[in-house]
C-alpha cells in the first residue's frame, strides 16, 4: 500500500508556490486539502490492513503521516501560532518519508512485540524532532529579539517555546529510553541472547548522547544550556541519519 505519497506530493507543491505567492490563498486552500486527503488515506490503508493476513507497514510512512497528524492538531489547537506557515514543510517531509516507505522500513505487525517496539520508535522520533524544531524557533526568536525585531516565528512567545523544547525534550529522551529497553528485551525473547547490529548500536549512542545532553542541562552547566539549541539539533540530525541508514541485522 502507501498510497498517500502522491496527494503529499501534490500538497507540497502547492503550498510552497503559496509561500512564494503569498496572495494566492488558493494555493495555501489547495495544499492543506490535498495533505488532509493524504493522511486521511493512510487511515484508510490502515484500516484496510487490519483485515491482511500479513499486513505490513513503514515504519517511514507511520513517520511521515505522524508529523501530519501533529501539524493538523497543532493547527487547530494552538490557532493564535499560525502554525500554516510551516505547513509546506510538513508536507515535504510527510511526501520524503512516504515515498522512502515504498521501498525500505517495511515490518509485519501481526507480532504485537514488533508493533510496539515501532509505536515507541515512531513516539521517540516525533518527540525529540519536535523538540528540536521548538529549539530552532527559539533561538531564531532570541536573535531577532536582540536585534530589535518584535515579529516572532509563529508569533510563539520565547518562554513558550522553551516550555515546549524541554517538555518535548524530556518526554522524547523517556521514549528513546523506553526503546532502548524493549529492543534489548525483544532480542533476548526471540533469539535468547544479545545480538549487535547497527540499530542497536545506534539507538545506544543516541541513548547517550541524550543522557549526556538531559544531565548537563538540569545540572545548569552554562555552555550546554547557552547551546542547548544546536545541541539539540544535532542529536536530531543524528537520529534521522541513524533511522535512515541503520536496520536490524536479522
Amino acid at each position: 500500500m502507501n498510497f498517500e505519497f502522491g496527494f503529499y506530493l501534490i500538497s507540497a507543491l502547492l503550498l510552497w508556490w503559496w509561500i512564494y505567492k503569498p496572495h494566492r490563498e488558493v494555493f495555501k486552500k489547495l495544499g492543506l486539502t490535498f495533505l488532509g486527503l493524504g493522511f486521511t488515506v493512510f487511515l484508510l490503508e490502515l484500516v484496510a490492513s487490519l483485515f491482511e493476513k500479513s499486513p505490513s507497514l513503514s515504519i517511514f510512512q507511520i513517520l511521515g503521516s505522524t508529523a501530519v497528524g501533529v501539524f493538523y492538531f497543532v493547527l487547530l489547537r494552538f490557532r493564535r501560532w499560525n502554525a500554516v506557515k510551516v505547513a509546506p514543510v510538513v508536507a515535504s517531509i510527510a511526501f520524503l518519508f512516504s515515498l522512502l516507505g515504498l521501498k525500505v522500513g517495511s515490518f509485519e505487525w501481526r507480532d504485537r512485540f514488533v508493533l510496539l517496539h515501532v509505536m515507541v520508535s515512531t513516539f521517540t522520533f516525533t518527540l525529540l524532532v519536535l523538540s528540536a524544531i521548538f529549539s530552532l524557533l527559539r533561538f531564531s526568536a532570541e536573535r531577532k529579539l536582540k536585534r530589535g525585531e518584535l515579529t516572532l516565528p509563529l508569533g510563539v512567545p520565547v518562554h513558550l517555546l522553551a516550555k515546549l523544547e524541554r517538555s518535548f525534550f524530556f518526554f522524547g529522551f523517556l521514549f528513546l529510553t523506553m526503546e532502548l529497553i524493549i529492543s534489548l528485551i525483544w532480542l533476548k525473547l526471540k533469539f535468547q541472547t544479545f545480538r549487535w547490529d547497527g540499530r542497536i548500536v545506534s539507538t545506544l549512542l543516541l541513548w547517550f548522547y541524550y543522557w549526556l545532553l538531559f544531565h548537563l542541562d538540569r545540572f545548569g552547566v552554562v555552555w550546554v544550556r547557552r547551546w542547548f539549541a544546536v545541541l539539540n539539533l544535532v542529536g536530531a540530525f543524528a537520529l534521522v541519519l541513524a533511522l535512515t541508514f541503520t536496520r536490524h541485522g536479522f
